[in-house]
């Protein structure tokens, strides 16, 4: 290799080198990339080979970023400029009113100046969209003919989630209907702790296959955060409501008081494949041998590089222990296309 060449290669990895950021951890590990993001003592930094590595400020010797970032220290104090910190318990802030040194443990956040406060992105509410689509068809020996459909709408923030949904299945075995539902509702729940909150739902539904000119749930009580993490959540919910049913045919219409239970579990695998588990119980006061049991468990696999496109297949039960149809038991296995947005 001539000498000019390798001269000119060393001068562009010294300089990219000169212009990244660089962490050295308390057991002699150099690390080199961009510090995206300081949170809850927590450095992120992006490397070229290995994505985004975390890394606990308490494992870090010291640290030098020449790049500006927006520090807030505990006390509220919110600053701009080159950060470094040279080992031990102090941190030096390079701003343009001049050299602030304070302690590590009092800075609650830093992050680039063309990004966001990490703690105002986390207590944003935002909304997200979903709708699904499932059809099926076959023609021969017999025609058969399914559409499931469905909408949902979620306000979410870190401790409520404001939900809408719609949903409209239709299905013809020969020309005879086998099903014909519509169903929608809302639900409200908001934590006022780490562990407990509160919910409050409605849902309505007709159903002429199983002689529902139209069913009402209403219900609130107490929620129960049993898990809440980022790959995985577990909600435990119970309460009071109450149940109207009238019915197609000349059956008497039914109201009663019922209790509510409910179980929310979801589980994300490698940030991309999803599991989510739905169970809900509602019992009638009266007459505990009176109830229905709803059960929803779907598997979403991502089509494509995008978040927005997935395929989500699973199965749905539901039962009714006192019903004017035929069967007591419906099963639903289902395979949905499904796209999501902001």
């Amino acid at each position: 290799m001539k000498p000019t060449t390798l001269v000119l290669i060393s001068s562009i990895f010294i300089s990219s080198i000169a212009n990244a950021d660089v962490v050295r951890t308390t057991d002699g590990a150099q690390l080199i990339g961009t510090i995206q993001l300081i949170d809850k003592g927590v450095i992120h930094l992006e490397t070229a080979y290995a994505g985004v590595i975390k890394i606990k400020q308490d494992q870090v010797d010291s640290f030098q970023s020449d790049a500006p970032r927006v520090v807030r220290l505990a006390s509220g104090t919110v600053m701009a400029g080159a950060i470094a910190s040279n080992g031990g318990d102090s941190i030096r802030i390079q701003s343009e009113d001049g050299v602030l040194e304070t302690s590590t443990t009092k800075v609650a956040a830093a992050w680039a100046p063309t990004a966001e406060d990490p703690e105002v992105a986390r207590n944003r509410r935002e909304w997200r969209y979903e709708a699904s689509v499932d059809l099926t068809g076959k023609k021969g020996n017999s025609d058969k003919f399914r559409l499931g459909t469905s909408f949902d709408a979620e306000l979410k923030g870190p401790n409520d989630t404001l939900a809408f949904f719609f949903d409209y299945e239709q299905a013809e075995d020969n020309g005879d209907k086998t099903e014909d539902r519509t169903a929608g509702g809302a639900s409200y729940e908001s934590f006022f702790s780490e562990v407990l909150g509160w919910y409050i739902r409605t849902e309505l539904e007709n159903d002429p296959i199983d002689n529902i000119k139209l069913r009402s749930t209403n219900a609130a009580g107490m929620s129960y955060r049993l898990i809440n993490k980022d790959h995985q959540t577990l909600v435990a919910r119970s309460g009071l409501g109450y149940r109207y049913t009238a019915y197609e045919n000349d059956q008497e219409d039914e109201s009663s008081a019922t209790l509510d239970f409910g179980l929310a579990h979801t589980y994300r695998f490698q940030n991309h494949f999803k599991m989510k588990n739905d169970l809900t119980f509602v019992p009638s006061i009266n007459d505990f041998s009176t109830y229905r049991v709803v059960h929803d468990s779907g598997f979403e696999i991502p089509v494509g590089s995008g978040d927005n496109w997935k395929v989500r297949m699973g199965i749905k039960n539901e039962y009714e222990s006192d019903t004017t149809a035929e069967e007591k038991m419906d099963t639903t296995y289902y395979t949905k296309m499904v796209y999501s947005w902001d």
